[in-house]
């Protein structure tokens, strides 16, 4: 919108630039109420592309509106210890609709994996597929704790999975660090990473 806008102006100003006349006097005339259009204008411009900017800030504010950051920790196979952390926010289109991000590790290895979330939030099911479809968790939520099975793409290995919500605000109270130390990993390394050319 601003764009176009801006365009109509530049369009504007150059056709002011191509008034012929033989009379200077009508020339002059017309190029002093153009110059006052095109201040006009411009003054204008600036209003909507200001309003517009403040309008984004609100939207953007508006859509980063963080609904639930929860850190999960359990057992994948009965042994082997992982953390899952789940981030969902308000969808920019409103509504019911929400933006669920989400990723895991193995607590021995340092990286994080990516999952791609889709939910049934009715039901409380989760199917979180690994980047690179390396693996699918399907989850259900049951009383802030999450259970379900952890499979290979081939379906040929499938293991239990049991995640305890960690209730970050009440055992970090208003440390915000590990969410920011944990929205840092999910947003600006794994899913930028996988999204930058």
């Amino acid at each position: 919108m601003k764009n176009l806008i801006i365009i109509l102006v530049i369009v504007a100003l150059s056709c002011k630039d191509k008034i012929v006349s033989n009379d200077a006097k009508t020339a002059e005339i017309v190029e002093g109420a153009e110059a006052t259009k095109s201040q006009e204008a411009q003054e204008h411009l600036i209003a909507i592309v200001n309003n517009s900017e403040s309008d984004t800030n609100e939207i953007s504010n508006a859509t980063s509106d963080v609904l639930r950051s929860e850190l999960f920790k359990g057992t994948l196979n009965g042994n082997i210890k992982i953390s899952l952390y789940l981030k969902e926010q308000e969808h920019p289109c409103g509504g019911d609709l929400t933006i669920l991000n989400a990723m895991y590790k193995y607590n021995n290895q340092d990286q994080w994996i990516l999952l791609d979330v889709t939910a049934d939030k009715q039901k409380k099911n989760y199917c979180m597929v690994e980047d690179g479809f390396l693996g699918v968790l399907f989850l259900q939520n049951n009383e802030g704790s999450l259970y379900g099975h952890w499979v290979s793409p081939d379906t040929e290995k499938q293991f239990k999975v049991e995640l305890e919500n960690q209730f970050l605000d009440t055992k970090y109270g208003k440390d915000d660090t590990i969410v920011e130390e944990l929205d840092e990993i999910l947003f600006d390394i794994l899913i930028y990473g996988k999204n930058d050319c």
